[in-house]
């Protein structure tokens, strides 16, 4: 115990230097571990990429946004170290303290985000049921957002533990990156997973809270059925584009992530399928219809032209590259984006043409609970 107290310390600490100077950096748990692993780039900034041709060559952490803008880019970390929790020397983390090379960095404002109303959301919702009944397309993920003031004790080192011991099966991460900000997210949905030359991907839909019930005992409408089913035909059908033939398909079966249970189909495949081609592969997928729609582009369009507000890198990807022999790139679910005095948190749902819009209201406020227990834990 004395052990863990102080590798938690001393991450605790480069974690808080890092924030103090500006330095861009990335600490994250992987799904079912133990070990934090934390990316640090201190002699220069993440590189802005302007394609993912060859990334699957870098060495490093990719985060990109819903959708690119001149102010949202696709940016990659390129660590100068690599801190294991268990092997953080105080060396580093005195030398870390004296760079001030990134202080002067503009840091992201909060001055244009506005919570989103109930009104407007299910305004939103009608909207797009009615766009599908109408034959325009089958299916649409739209989300709200939620300002909120910090705690004047609020640690982000702290917060980030907490999700890490609540949420041992999602993917748990605090960035800092310029251009990008501060967020801290524990997201359930892996894009791709890549080790030992095995690929997998999975199909995430349907939501549900979870409860003391046996994981198979949780049942599900049709919905919920079709929307799993859309997405699982997605990823076959770009499987296919890419000439990925040889894969194996489990499920759909009950998966819990945090405090909520979904509908989750896995494939699998051999690396030499796509050697080369993860960027390929990424811009295939991304925005997957379980955070965009489908058809994609008709799905992303009404997005962009009916949501209020800016999902900035909510629902984008991120994830290590080549890190300890693997790569594990997640979509940005269950998150929020860290301001000086404020915090944004950020949820979405799937819309069919069945839906009901306050049903939808509802589980938004059901996944931003992802975020809103851990924050409203007291501290020890």
């Amino acid at each position: 115990m004395e052990k863990k107290n102080k590798t938690y310390q001393q991450l605790s600490k480069l974690q808080q230097v890092c924030l103090k100077q500006n330095i861009p950096f990335v600490s994250y748990r992987l799904p079912l571990e133990n070990e934090t692993i934390t990316l640090v780039q201190h002699h220069s900034s993440p590189e802005k990429l302007d394609s993912l041709q060859d990334i699957d060559q870098k060495v490093g952490f990719v985060v990109s946004p819903f959708s690119e803008t001149a102010n949202h880019g696709t940016y990659l970390l390129e660590p100068d170290c690599v801190f294991f929790s268990n092997d953080i020397e105080g060396i580093y983390i005195e030398k870390l303290a004296d760079n001030n090379r990134f202080l002067s960095n503009e840091k992201t404002s909060d001055r244009s985000i506005k919570t989103t109303t109930s009104e407007d959301f299910i305004s939103q919702v009608n909207t797009a049921t009615k766009a599908m009944q109408q034959g325009e397309f089958h299916k649409v993920v739209l989300s709200k957002i939620r300002l909120e003031i910090l705690n004047s004790d609020f640690e982000p080192t702290d917060f980030f533990m907490k999700l890490c011991e609540k949420y041992p099966h999602a993917f748990v991460y605090m960035m800092q990156l310029p251009g990008v900000g501060c967020w801290l997210g524990a997201t359930p949905e892996p894009l791709l997973t890549i080790e030992d030359n095995v690929v997998k991907t999975v199909s995430l839909a349907g939501t549900q809270l979870a409860s003391d019930s046996k994981i198979e005992s949780y049942q599900w409408t049709t919905k919920e059925i079709e929307e799993q089913r859309i997405v699982t035909d997605f990823v076959e059908q770009t499987l296919r584009s890419l000439n990925i033939e040889n894969y194996t398909k489990v499920g759909p079966i009950n998966y819990q992530a945090a405090n909520l249970i979904h509908l989750k189909t896995a494939f699998e495949f051999q690396k030499n399928e796509f050697e080369g081609r993860l960027g390929d592969f990424l811009k295939a997928l991304h925005p997957t219809p379980s955070v965009g729609g489908l058809p994609k582009t008709e799905a992303k369009d009404f997005i962009l032209a009916n949501e209020m507000h800016d999902r900035s890198y909510y629902t984008g990807f991120l994830g290590p590259i080549n890190i300890n022999k693997k790569t594990d790139i997640f979509v940005n679910l269950r998150c929020l984006q860290l301001f000086d005095n404020q915090f944004v948190l950020y949820s979405g749902a799937g819309i069919t043409s069945s839906s009901i819009a306050e049903n939808e209201w509802t589980e938004t406020d059901n996944k931003m609970m992802t975020m809103m227990n851990v924050m409203m834990t007291p501290k020890a």
